[in-house]
């Protein structure tokens, strides 16, 4: 790294730190509010509540890496040109492609710190804050997951469906549960048993009344009944999970488990999520490189002017990526080019901008 790379990069610090505070402000007052309401009206103590806070902090932050970054070029980038440094680069033959390198590099480390973030640390953390809330501020919870179901293959070929009003995930039962096996459209079997529980590899189902469709119809009383329904209690747990709150990983095995057969919107916004959630870090990329020529002014800029720009952008990529990813749920099949467009054209339009930039 040569002296002018290091020298633009310290550039970025402060303001970067200032947008971080100020965006991250911005999302968690409404979850302050949150906060004390939970104190107020739930009896919470104010231990749990701010553990609880912490342990949402990190969902909040990977939301905010790219407005940061974005505040920080742009600030970055004025301070510079109003102390007129960057006109003074350019009459030494420093190009403006050569000055906005390292910035972009930068934003560059930001959307893989932020993929990182999201994919390791995010997930884990917001697993802590729901079993705080659910443990330590809502103590009288069941911790009951209702309307549970999964659908599998078996080796021969026919579908079975599961159907459980409700899943304990600390005791690993299901409740008042439903099997059915069809064969294409044909239903074979039919079992309900109000207990099923989790052990060693597969369940056992208890009290359980079977009943054969075909070829002849007879009734099957079972006290005890082991079957494999295709999922362990991890893998309900994760189905139970809003698709913003869970891992690619996670998300990727939710895909692979039938769920498309038995829910298709489900599905469809599982699918959307997946792509979006390796697209979204990488707006820190594209917000750095739209910065660059954005920031440059004859005179020095105010951090106001520089933050009211920065409200600007991100409400217009924001709103972009909404309505991309509304048409991505509504065309599963275009999700991938959905989640990756708002991308796509800020970045296109920030290679204009710096290209007009560069000319003058």
């Amino acid at each position: 790294m040569t002296i002018l790379d290091r020298y633009l990069v310290r550039a970025l610090g402060g303001p970067f730190l200032f947008g971080l505070a100020a965006f991250t402000l911005l999302f968690v007052a409404g979850e302050l509010l949150n906060i004390a309401r939970l104190v107020s009206e739930e009896h919470a103590s104010l231990l749990a509540a701010a553990k609880y806070f912490i342990y949402s902090l990190p969902g909040t932050l990977v939301l905010t890496f790219p407005m940061s970054m974005l505040v920080a070029v742009l600030l970055a980038m004025s301070n510079l040109s109003g102390d007129s440094e960057i006109t003074a680069m350019r009459a030494g033959g420093i190009s403006l492609y050569r000055i906005a390198a390292p910035m972009v590099a930068v934003g560059l480390l930001a959307s893989l710190v932020g993929l990182w973030f999201q994919e390791l640390v995010v997930p884990t953390a917001g697993a802590k804050a729901e079993e705080i809330l659910r443990r330590e501020i809502q103590s009288g919870g069941t911790e009951i997951l209702t309307d549970e179901v999964v659908t599998s293959i078996l080796p021969n070929g026919d579908q079975q469906l599961t159907m459980a009003e409700g899943f304990n995930p600390k005791t690993n039962e299901l409740q008042n549960t439903t099997i059915e096996v069809l064969r294409k459209t044909t239903p074979l079997s039919l079992l309900f048993a109000p207990r099923g529980t989790y052990r060693g590899d597969t369940w056992t189902f208890y009290d359980a009344t079977e009943y054969i469709l075909t070829p002849c119809c007879e009734r099957i009383d079972n006290p005890q009944l082991f079957i494999d329904i295709g999922a362990d209690p991890s893998q309900l747990v994760e189905q139970a999970k809003q698709p913003e709150d869970m891992s690619r990983a996670e998300i990727g095995r939710l895909l692979q488990s039938g769920v498309r057969a038995t829910d298709t919107q489900r599905y469809a916004r599982l699918l959307v999520t997946f792509h979006s959630k390796l697209a979204r870090p990488f707006a820190s990329l594209v917000f750095a490189l739209l910065a660059v020529p954005l920031g440059i002014r004859p005179q020095r800029s105010s951090s106001g002017a520089g933050f009211g720009v920065s409200i600007a952008i991100v409400f217009a990529f924001y709103v972009t990526t909404t309505l991309c990813l509304a048409i991505g749920q509504t065309y599963p099949q275009a999700s991938l080019a959905m989640a990756w467009l708002p991308n796509v054209l800020f970045f296109l339009a920030g290679l204009w901008l710096l290209h007009q930039a560069a000319r003058v």
